[in-house]
């Protein structure tokens, strides 16, 4: 879960497919949250990719449901895989 508390956060939601060794990611969503918004999503539609495009400072908070002291990141994985656009309308 994500919660905006002041500014705007850019983010970008993608889908796995082709597997991770050769496949590539989908970017399903694109969208800006302003402050006061709250947004969350669960495995395996759980890859997202959040920034600040604004000159205005932005806070969020984000819970994860992990045991950040066992993993020691709440990042359970990064991709550096090719990324392309879905054509179909945003879920």
């Amino acid at each position: 879960m994500v919660g905006v508390v002041t500014g705007t956060e850019h983010e970008e939601l993608f889908e796995l497919a082709g597997g991770e060794a050769a496949g590539h990611l989908v970017r399903t969503a694109v969208r800006d949250n302003v402050t006061g918004s709250v947004s969350g999503f669960a495995p395996p539609g759980d890859i997202h990719r959040v920034r600040n495009v604004t000159a205005r400072t932005a806070v969020s908070i984000h819970v994860y449901g992990a045991d950040i002291s066992r993993l020691g990141s709440s990042v359970r994985r990064c991709y550096h895989l090719p990324v392309l656009t879905a054509l179909a309308a945003p879920r």
